[in-house]
């Protein structure tokens, strides 16, 4: 594809230069990946402003640039200005790899808490009705049965647009995609053919990017107005978007959406997908799964109620892109979890249980510990910390929370990006309600796990928050290290002789 022809998707401010007929080679907003033949997107970050390294992408030999704002060059290549470069990119992204997402279905999850869970849900599904199948989100990228880590829950968007024609190569049926807040507020998944859209929730969580929590919730509704608009339905293919009707976003999401609309609910009947009679043990869950006036029994290896709600967007989605009802439960009742979202690290001799979840919002922890509270036959012994560089204001409120749902918790670090790591805890400490004891603060993470398990007697369940599937950890110093809330447990375990 030539550099004329690729153009004609966007829309043009003005050109400065000569267009050049040269094939183009690649499309990078990276000067350090610029080479010969590619074209050289100026992307606005918050540390960063590409349109300063324009003249080195052109000494590197991009053949065009594209930019936003006045770039000073030496006139060799074309200046192509736009009024969004985002958004420019994400539509160059998709035509350069030559549309990839319309020839597989995809369902894309959104909201603050279950989509990792409810994407994993799906893929499960999807390979054991035997399809090819491809995942994005915050654990990575899957397809088939290859693994590729990632550092965003949804990639840029020419990542994101290879990825995709990867999995077409792949001969991927279905990917689950999770797409964050920022991915739509940057316009990542612009021109993304979705066939269903899943909306998970909407709590407390990244008001370092959003403002206030009106702003999150238009952030979120872009992914259900823009579904099934003209730019992403080239091939008419029927549009989806299933909808929480026990959250608040419900009505909102509903209406901003042309779409049809299948909503679920734990707790009112007359949504399309109604789970009923909920009885939890130990280790399961089982339902019944209501849908018109039909019944069917479900039974799920996960726990707590907002992960039945999870299992019934997932089965939801499915069942829109047209899969058989029944066939789908069967095909659930063999997933087996998903790494770091109330995973049991081992379940000790003397009967002592260590979790290891990802909640790291007041909500995702409450609920949680909730459901902790059902299943536990004895002391719920909880470790946490909050993370450095981001929404300060939910230090406290986590506190609060941990300190009165656990019998006991240790608070303790959690990557402080080189924040003060002592303001974080007097942060956190400001929460606890005056007169509580029954925590402690210990600073080093593996300390406090240890002491975590320790502590636990037959029946107590430890629980390990905040960092799930995460290994990467970063210090106060900005160093960047290997860390494992499980492999801390395991240790723990083996020291105290329980495994």
């Amino acid at each position: 594809m030539n550099l004329e022809n690729l153009l004609n998707h966007l829309t043009i401010k003005k050109i400065t230069g000569e267009l050049s007929d040269q094939p183009i080679q690649k499309i990078t907003q990276d000067t350090r990946e610029v080479e010969a033949g590619d074209i050289f997107i100026c992307i606005e970050g918050s540390n960063f402003d590409g349109h300063q390294y324009a003249a080195t992408a052109i000494e590197k030999g991009a053949i065009a640039v594209i930019a936003r704002k006045t770039v000073e060059t030496n006139g060799s290549v074309p200046i192509i200005y736009v009024n969004n470069t985002d958004k420019a990119m994400a539509i160059l992204a998709n035509a350069f790899y030559d549309f990839p997402s319309n020839q597989f279905q995809l369902v894309g999850v959104t909201g603050t808490n279950g989509k990792t869970t409810i994407s994993f849900i799906i893929e499960a599904i999807m390979k054991c009705l035997k399809k090819g199948t491809g995942l994005i989100g915050t654990v990575g990228i899957q397809i088939n049965d290859d693994f590729y880590p990632t550092k965003n829950t949804t990639p840029d968007s020419i990542t994101l647009q290879r990825v995709l024609k990867q999995m077409r190569e792949e001969a991927v049926d279905l990917c689950a995609m999770e797409v964050s807040s920022q991915a739509l507020v940057k316009g990542r998944v612009w021109g993304v053919n979705f066939d269903v859209a899943v909306m998970t929730n909407l709590t407390h969580e990244h008001m370092e990017l959003h403002n206030t929590m009106a702003e999150y919730r238009e952030a979120k509704k872009l992914l259900f107005s823009q579904l099934g608009n003209s730019y992403s339905q080239p091939f008419n293919r029927p549009k989806v978007a299933v909808l929480n009707k026990d959250d608040e976003t419900f009505e909102g999401y509903a209406l901003a959406t042309a779409a049809e609309v299948i909503s679920y609910s734990v707790k009112d009947k007359a949504a399309d997908f109604f789970a009923d009679r909920i009885h939890y043990d130990e280790d399961s869950t089982q339902f019944d799964l209501v849908v018109g006036d039909k019944t069917y029994p479900v039974k799920s290896i996960l726990v707590g109620e907002y992960n039945v709600a999870n299992v019934l967007a997932a089965i939801a989605a499915v069942y829109a892109l047209g899969y058989d009802l029944e066939a789908i439960i069967t095909a659930y009742e063999s997933f087996k979890g998903v790494v770091g979202r109330m995973e049991l690290v081992s379940t000790a001799k003397e009967d002592v249980k260590v979790y290891v979840d990802y909640a790291h919002s007041p909500d995702a922890m409450e609920k949680v510990l909730e459901t902790v509270k059902m299943i536990s036959k004895g002391k719920i012994i909880s470790v946490f910390g909050c993370p450095g560089k981001r929404e300060a204001d939910k230090r406290p409120i986590m506190a609060k929370i941990g300190v009165e749902q656990s019998d006991y918790a240790i608070m303790t670090t959690d990557e402080t990006k080189q924040d003060d790591q002592s303001q974080i805890w007097e942060m956190m400490r400001s929460g606890i309600p005056e007169g509580m004891t029954n925590y402690s603060y210990i600073e080093n993470r593996t300390e406090a796990i240890y002491k975590a398990v320790e502590m636990a007697e037959p029946g107590d369940i430890v629980l390990l928050l905040g960092r799930g599937h995460d290994t990467i950890y970063y210090d106060e110093k900005g160093r960047i290290y290997h860390f494992s809330d499980q492999e801390a447990a395991r240790n723990a375990l083996e020291r105290r002789k329980l495994i």
